[in-house]
């Protein structure tokens, strides 16, 4: 944790920022409602000082596997005892992304120094060294609109060859590789037209010449034919 720990210090610090100005909102000032309901921001302030908590907690942990040796359990039967199946309770904060910036818009200055904090080496490289560490900070960055890939590109992939029954998450694929070709289905060439017969061709002329000989014209009342024309003398 030696080399965490000023990491873990800033992060706190900003903790503590972040708390401050969700209890200055859940709080009437001179009359005005609070911009955030005081119930849900003590819910938010407490979920941040678990969070703080779970980090510390986890950092402590990593520092002590690298410190002492692993111990490796004697074979034997192993029975692993039966989880109590218990309900979930309802969410009572909202999920929707970067929601706490709406009530609160000075928590897009939170967000800004949080993406520069994780954009920072010495924070990738402790992220990509446990991938707890990121599934711990994504409620964060979820509550503060930070986009999810700034985490999910520090975790390195369970399985680094790929193979057919394992696939990487979505997010941890490189987007510069390109597809495997698939092998499309050979395209049959189109057949072509049969040629016309000389019965159907005699049928197309007769109808032709049906169509536009004179006596197939109908007689129009509106319509006087050039040899009914009748000139008058002057």
């Amino acid at each position: 944790m030696n080399a965490a720990s000023p990491l873990f210090t800033r992060f706190a610090g900003f903790i503590d920022r972040l708390k401050q100005t969700i209890a200055a909102a859940s709080v009437k000032v001179q009359g005005r409602p609070a911009r955030l309901p005081t119930p849900l921001g003590l819910m938010l302030y407490g979920r941040l000082s678990r969070l703080t908590t779970r980090l510390r907690d986890l950092l402590a942990r990593i520092e002590a596997e690298r410190t002492k040796p692993r111990r490796i359990p004697a074979p034997g039967p192993h029975q692993r005892a039966p989880r109590k199946s218990t309900p979930k309770p309802p969410p009572v904060l909202p999920r929707r992304f970067g929601w706490i910036a709406q009530p609160i818009p000075e928590a897009n200055a939170h967000a800004q120094t949080l993406r520069q904090f994780l954009c920072e080496p010495e924070t990738e490289t402790l992220i990509a060294s446990d991938p707890r560490i990121g599934r711990i900070l994504r409620p964060l960055c979820h509550l503060l609109g930070i986009d999810l890939t700034l985490i999910y590109r520090m975790i390195p992939p369970t399985h680094p060859q790929d193979t057919p029954q394992t696939k990487p998450h979505p997010l941890l694929r490189n987007p510069s590789t390109k597809p495997r070709p698939q092998n499309p289905r050979p395209r049959l060439p189109k057949p072509p037209d049969p040629p016309l017969r000389a019965p159907t061709l005699d049928a197309i002329q007769s109808l032709l010449d049906h169509t536009f000989s004179p006596r197939a014209q109908t007689h129009n009342p509106w319509f006087t034919p050039p040899d009914f024309f009748i000139v008058h003398p002057k």
